[in-house]
């Protein structure tokens, strides 16, 4: 029985993680770092850096479901997290988030540098006290919550290389744009069960979902205009060439399923906007990282 329950507990301390978006962050993470330093990075750096947002990012995820635990108790799709299916206490999610938070500070002053640290606290910051508290306030809270989002970019290429170009800001405005018709989509299919939790997505704002689908769309637009910005950063024109032809593809793709998802606001066009969204960004990284590296 003790056993069982050590487990069960380990369980639920490894769900306050969200692993499987703290997997997409950790990888968009080391392509920022390996593009920025490039052939002479310094894996041993990248691997404590990585580490180190790991814990970060476990951190700000504790306390995302440490503020969210009366509405995530509101809605199916979040009830089974620690909190509301009492697994967990809130004092023991704080402390998991709080040890976490120092792990990830001390990694990241002692192995990596300040300017990673600074960035990760800002990220935190951002995700934590911002970002959260604004999801039951204004609708805006997307547009908060995409800073945090992309910000992981901007800290591989700070623990590498101390700085940021422009490659990798483009990177990081390609990710931030990316995110919108990302959640649109998310928002849509969960709609009930946001305005159940109180929280004020554009979705509950606007039911029809009209400006969801308006802003999937534009954001879309600016997306396929700065993804293509790394092309002004490669050595050849080859390079250049093949990316551009890459990310416009990929932006074809993204937008043809934004435009059907704002036209026609069904589950089934959500659901294939939000497979394009998974899908697009792991093969643009691919397309950046064979263009810089080839």
């Amino acid at each position: 029985m003790e056993s069982s329950g050590l487990s069960t507990k380990l369980r639920a301390f490894a769900e306050l993680t969200k692993l499987r978006i703290t997997i997409m962050v950790l990888f968009t993470f080391c392509v920022a770092g390996v593009l920025a330093a490039g052939p002479d990075v310094k894996m041993g750096t990248l691997i404590w850096a990585a580490l180190g947002l790991l814990f970060m990012a476990a951190s700000g995820n504790a306390m995302n479901m440490y503020l969210e635990r009366y509405t995530d108790f509101l809605m199916i799709r979040t009830a089974k997290r620690p909190l509301p299916d009492q697994r967990l206490s809130s004092g023991e999610v704080v402390m998991f988030a709080s040890v976490c938070f120092g792990i990830s500070a001390g990694i990241f002053l002692a192995a990596v540098n300040w300017q990673t640290a600074l960035c990760g606290l800002v990220t935190w910051v951002l995700y934590v006290c911002v970002y959260t508290p604004l999801k039951t306030r204004t609708s805006l809270n997307t547009e908060i919550g995409a800073i945090p989002g992309a910000l992981p970019i901007i800290m591989g290429s700070l623990a590498t290389t101390g700085t940021v170009g422009l490659q990798e800001w483009a990177f990081f405005a390609t990710l931030l744009f990316w995110q919108f018709p990302h959640f649109m989509a998310i928002a849509w299919l969960y709609r009930d069960q946001y305005r159940e939790g109180g929280h004020k997505m554009l979705t509950v704002i606007d039911p029809t979902g009209r400006r969801a689908g308006k802003k999937a769309v534009v954001t879309c637009a600016i997306l396929l205009l700065v993804s293509l910005l790394p092309a002004l950063t490669f050595r050849t024109g080859l390079q250049s060439v093949l990316f551009s032809f890459s990310a416009v593809l990929l932006g074809y793709f993204y937008m043809r399923d934004s435009i059907r998802f704002a036209g026609n606001r069904n589950k089934t066009t959500a659901r294939r906007l939000l497979r394009t969204s998974i899908i697009y960004l792991p093969l643009f990284m691919l397309a950046l990282v064979v263009a810089s590296l080839s």
